[in-house]
């Protein structure tokens, strides 16, 4: 199939939006066969470019916000409360003990890194 596609685009240009409509169109009939549920053929498409696919429960996807809930740092696990994105809410407690673990080191060098990788 791939080098078919490949002499299809090398012999008409004009042939690539045909060709992606026929990869996505394969792609949506294997992900039936697998159960999954495909209602419109650009969500494929954009699925290939996700690294990570939240969903609950009962197997929805989320708004595509994560929240931590748990962590470990130098070696102890941490439980991480909170509603959200709001900064004014929640906290950070061992959890082992409940102590609080908000003034470690090791929890703060931790976010500290988490924060310089993301900007």
């Amino acid at each position: 199939i791939l080098i078919a596609v490949t002499l299809a685009v090398a012999a008409i240009p004009e042939g690539i939006p045909l060709c992606v409509t026929i990869s996505l169109s394969i792609g949506c009939s294997d992900m039936v066969r697998k159960n999954v549920l495909v209602r419109k053929l650009a969500a494929v498409e954009t699925l290939g470019s996700a690294s990570v696919i939240c969903s609950d429960k009962t197997g929805t996807l989320t708004e595509g916000k994560m929240t931590m809930v748990n962590m470990y740092a130098g070696g102890v696990g941490y439980d991480v409360e909170g509603k959200g994105f709001d900064p004014t809410m929640g906290g950070i407690k061992r959890a082992k003990g409940g102590a609080d673990g908000s003034s470690d080191v090791a929890v703060r060098s931790s976010l500290l890194a988490a924060v310089l990788c993301c900007n």
